[in-house]
């Protein structure tokens, strides 16, 4: 019943477009998984099969001796609060073979080799991710914030410059590396990238986008489901939202000389911009530096007075004998979050 792959197929892709992220609060589903699935850098695909069908999914990432849980999806009678004997029956199986396989893994016995640390980032809402959370070891180490940046008309900048030559300034993108947990390369490597350069070509920022689509069923928040009911019939946020493809960027590789403010609202926009966007999603750890500075010194927009700032937890587990970083701020990849 439990089978890995290191190759993504038709089964596993099925499972993943049909699943609905997010539970108690934002539910939305990825638009561009069959495409994005890809991507995936040295990808494991373990997934849960019955009768030549994939009932669940969990897609890691592997980065070296350190795996990214990037996808845990299930079918929704999976997902339901069922609470017949078979259904009791075939949790216990699944959480039974679940846990074979994280205790092989970390103690080096899988054909994969051996693992010193898993991550992932969830929804602390979402009961799912917490069941993951809890019964396979996982602790909580740290909270991403959810940033959200807007503009209905972005302002372009003179010192705004495109870069398809990352080796040009791969030092400075991967100076993260020192100061940052998960410092990883095969996401953020491939151009574009932007830049601001002062007068004299100084590189004043830097930063590398994905474009997403989602689709929206439920917004987050007390009122969630009516605004995602009325959002269509008001221009202004139709503007920013549209439910049935909600289209944003991610950042990554953000680097700001001095952790400036107004420079990193100079980025923001210039990119908007460049990319005729209306909406950036910024997931970024709490107490990155980047967003410290920033946190009260930017007018976020108008997404942000609707939204506020959602919070993710990064949890993670660990070898025996790991020396973990947890005292550093996470390093956040776009292709990580969407």
């Amino acid at each position: 019943m439990l089978h890995t792959y290191t190759t993504v197929n038709d089964k596993i892709i099925d499972v993943l477009t049909e699943t609905t992220l997010g539970t108690n609060g934002a539910r939305y589903r990825h638009l561009d998984t069959k495409e994005r699935i890809f991507e995936a850098d040295n990808p494991l695909f373990l997934t849960i099969e019955r009768n030549d069908r994939v009932w669940g999914n969990i897609t890691f990432c592997r980065r070296g001796e350190h795996w990214y849980i990037r996808y845990f999806a299930f079918r929704s009678f999976l997902q339901s609060a069922g609470k017949s004997k078979g259904k009791q029956r075939s949790d216990s199986f699944i959480k039974h073979a679940l846990q074979e396989f994280f205790n092989e893994a970390f103690a080096g016995n899988s054909s994969y080799g051996k693992v010193q640390s898993m991550y992932a980032y969830i929804d602390p809402r979402n009961e799912r991710s917490k069941w993951m959370s809890e019964h396979f070891g996982f602790q909580v180490i740290g909270k991403l914030a959810t940033q959200s940046f807007s503009r209905v008309s972005p302002k372009k900048s003179p010192r705004f410059s495109v870069l398809h030559d990352y080796a040009s300034i791969q030092e400075i993108a991967e100076s993260k590396e020192f100061t940052h947990r998960y410092f990883f390369t095969e996401q953020i490597s491939t151009p574009p990238l932007y830049a601001l350069k002062d007068n004299d070509g100084g590189l004043l920022a830097l930063i590398r986008t994905t474009l997403v689509h989602w689709k929206i069923e439920r917004l987050p928040g007390r009122f969630g489901g009516l605004l995602t009911a009325i959002l269509p019939y008001f221009p202004l946020l139709r503007k920013f939202i549209h439910p049935a493809n909600f289209t944003f960027l991610v950042p990554d590789v953000l680097y700001l000389k001095d952790n400036s403010s107004e420079i990193l609202n100079e980025m923001f926009e210039a990119v908007l911009a460049e990319k005729a966007e209306h909406v950036m999603l910024w997931w970024v750890d709490k107490n990155d530096p980047v967003y410290v500075a920033a946190q009260s010194r930017i007018s976020w927009g108008i997404m942000h007075r609707l939204l506020g700032v959602q919070p993710v937890d990064i949890v993670q587990r660990t070898a025996s004998n790991y020396a973990d970083q947890n005292d550093m701020p996470q390093f956040v990849a776009a292709f990580d979050m969407v």
